[in-house]
Order: C-alpha cells, then structure tokens, then sequence
C-alpha cells in the first residue's frame, strides 16, 4: 500500500509539472532566455480582450491577448531579423519583424485562462489552440500567411532571416527582377517552409523535403500538382495527411504559379 501511495504520489508530482510546463511559453534572443507563465501574461496591463476572424476556428473568436510588440520589448530584435515561432507539436514559422511589431494587421499573443477554456479545433478531435496563440486583429482575407495563425505556441524567438540562414534557397542573379521564381521563393518562405525542408534547407518537420530525392515538379504533372496545392486530398489522401488546402484567399492563382516557377528553377539547377 505504502508502494502505491508513493507511486499515485510521484505520479500527481509529474502530471502537476507537466501542466505547468505547458502553460510556460520560452521566450529567447541571440543573447538571453526566459520562460514565462500565462499567469504572469495575462496580469500584464497592456492584456486586453480582442474579436478576430479566425481561420483556424472558421469564425469569430474573442480572447484574452497581449500586443505582441508588448512582448517583443523583451528581446533584442534587429529591423531584418525574423522571429520563430514553435509549437508543441515541432511546427516553426519565422515571420519577419517588420510585420510585428504593429501597425495593421496587429499580431496579439492570445493566452488562455484557467477559467476559460478554448474550445476544439475543427477535424482535431479534442485538440485545441491552448495554451498560447498567435493571432491577427483587422486582418483582411490573404493579408496575413495562413501559417502565421500559430496556435500551441511553445517558444518564441530571434532568429536570423531564412534568406540569411539558407542561402541556397536564393534564385541566382542570372534571372531578372521580375522572374516569378523571385515571388515564388518569397510564398514558399511565407506558407511552405514551416513544414517542408528544400534539400535540407529549413526546419519543418511535419511534410517531406521538395528538393530531394526529387523536386515536385519532376514526378507530378503540372495540372496534378496546381490540384495538390489547392486541394492535396483530392490528389491522393492517407490518414495521417497534414497537408493544408489553399484556396484563392490564401493562394492567388499568380502566387501559386510564382512558386511552381521557383521549384521548376531549383530543379533545373
């Protein structure tokens, strides 16, 4: 009995840190780290009550949220710095500070309280967007990448531009200013690389590399693949598919053709 009574015991200890841990969010730049609680956010006085458009949810939500250039007073943040944004479930996102740090649309850290919590996600089962959520106030439809909505937010952090870190994304100076591969490179940075690597390049980890073994381009036909990234799942669809659908809100047709010409330039390098 003695046993068990220490076993219930241990385990009510790991479940309460557990808990804990996931109502902390990291914060870090290139120099310092901290992790605050969703306690200490919430008693901040610029934490307000906002409505916005949430695409994740598909309607209205109201919650409580604290301007996310409040929090980035915090950090050393450089004007072409980016700053990463990582869930718990390993999904990263790097959005450059020139978008964060107000004006509109005006990005918010929404925090969940004790006594309110979110409701599930559409199609996650029990998942909600608890316990942190990056969201966007008077953000008009395509205004603002789909995947800067980052919900389950574990760490937010400075980080270099990817442009910076992987410059092999780059197009080469052979192509002029106006080549779409250029604005292809740009869409694939804003909606792609917070899952998919390109031959290495980046740090999704949720959807497979595009640059190798082989480059999309080069195993799907064109009007297969323009039906992949509208709709993947009326392409070929698995249980444990992730892959997004873009409609014309969050993927002009020109934008969607921009990043086919960028992965058809990588594949002919």
């Amino acid at each position: 009995m003695k046993a068990i009574r220490s076993f219930l015991l241990a385990a009510l200890v790991v479940a309460f840190a557990t808990s804990v841990q996931a109502q902390s969010l990291k914060l870090a730049d290139r120099q310092h780290g901290r992790t605050v609680t969703a306690h200490q956010l919430l008693s901040n006085l610029q934490t307000r009550t906002i409505t916005v458009r949430d695409p994740a949810y598909g309607r209205s939500m109201t919650y409580r949220a604290l301007p996310l250039a409040e929090l980035l007073k915090e950090l050393a943040v450089g004007p072409e710095d980016y700053v990463d944004f990582v869930a718990t479930d390993k999904f990263s996102i790097g959005i450059p500070v020139r978008l964060l740090r107000g004006g509109a649309p005006q990005p918010f850290l929404a925090i969940e309280s004790e006594g309110a919590p979110w409701p599930a996600l559409p199609e996650k089962g029990r998942e909600t967007a608890a316990p942190f959520y990056l969201v966007w106030q008077d953000a008009k439809p395509g205004e603002i990448s789909p995947e800067y909505w980052v919900y389950k937010l574990a760490a937010v952090q400075v980080a270099d531009s990817p442009y910076k870190r992987w410059p092999d994304l780059r197009v080469g100076g052979e192509l002029p200013a106006t080549d779409p591969a250029h604005r292809g490179l740009d869409r694939f940075v804003a909606l792609c690389i917070s899952c998919h690597r390109f031959k290495g390049a980046g740090d999704g980890e949720q959807g497979p590399d595009l640059g190798q073994p082989m480059n999309p381009v080069e195993y799907f036909q064109p009007g297969a693949l323009r039906k992949f990234l509208r709709s993947s799942k009326q392409v070929r669809d698995w249980p444990q598919r992730r892959m997004p659908s873009f409609n014309e809100e969050m993927l002009s047709d020109e934008d969607l053709e921009a990043i086919i010409a960028w992965l058809t330039y990588k594949a002919r390098r």
